[in-house]
């Protein structure tokens, strides 16, 4: 039987919602006080879900501290307490918003998904990313 787990973890950091190929003007107008020059912080919370079979040893669908080490490796240690625009890579030419962030997450946890567990382990389900409490972004089997 394939059950489903769903593990959150948060991380602290800051952006500015600023689109780069529109004009300062249209930033303040489409993204108001988000678009402030100096950035503005949240307290991201990430769901990750994943789906496997119970190990009838285990127990479990899934090895927490190898997940814990994983997410820890590929979010939280690049996007901690960093200002999103100009310290993770992904967004110096791009802009942070929670669908982005949400994407960039997933394409990072697939491309060595399967480095860390095999072809028969637990499979990424979708990924959730609170950026307020009011502000929720959902990635289901993305593909990258």
């Amino acid at each position: 039987m394939t059950v489903h787990l769903s593990r959150k973890y948060v991380f602290f950091a800051a952006h500015r919602l600023h689109a780069p190929g529109l004009s300062d003007q249209a930033n303040r107008a489409l993204y108001g006080k988000c678009n402030n020059p100096n950035g503005h912080g949240h307290n991201y919370e990430v769901e990750l879900t994943v789906a496997g079979e119970v190990d009838p040893v285990t127990g479990r669908s899934v090895d927490l501290r190898q997940l814990d080490a994983l997410c820890e490796q590929q979010i939280l240690a690049p996007f901690r307490y960093r200002n999103l625009n100009t310290e993770v890579e992904e967004f110096r030419n791009g802009n942070p918003t929670t669908e982005n962030l949400a994407t960039v997450v997933d394409d990072r946890l697939r491309a060595v998904w399967n480095q860390w567990f095999s072809g028969a382990g637990p499979k990424l389900e979708k990924i959730r990313i609170w950026e307020t409490e009011r502000n929720i972004c959902e990635v289901e089997g993305h593909e990258s």
